[in-house]
């Protein structure tokens, strides 16, 4: 079984749709909904998976600059790691998801 259209497929399709129905009016005024939804639902797509990858990035910075003060010696376990990079790694893997049901 197929998972559900992407966004961008849809739109290209409504596209196609309104090319072909130019000279109905009613067809139009639906097709024209259709595509107003699809648009809306893109953009939510997208300002979520931007607000996760976002998310993810300061994550990475925080991270990061721990790791590079080098004034200090590390003092956590691989556990500990695990458990500051996992919260990094699930909203990287959410807003990529988001974004993927674009495309």
């Amino acid at each position: 079984m197929d998972g559900p259209i992407p966004v961008m497929e849809q739109l290209k399709q409504l596209n196609q749709n309104l090319l072909d129905a130019q000279p109905d009016q009613t067809a139009l005024s639906h097709l024209g909904q259709q595509l107003a939804q699809q648009c809306a639902e893109m953009d939510a797509c997208l300002l979520q998976g931007l607000m996760e990858l976002r998310a993810a990035h300061i994550g990475l910075q925080a991270i990061l600059t721990l790791l590079q003060r080098r004034d200090e010696p590390l003092l956590f376990s691989s556990d500990e790691a695990v458990a500051l990079l996992e919260p990094v790694q699930q909203r990287l893997s959410h807003g990529l998801s988001r974004i993927n049901r674009l495309v």
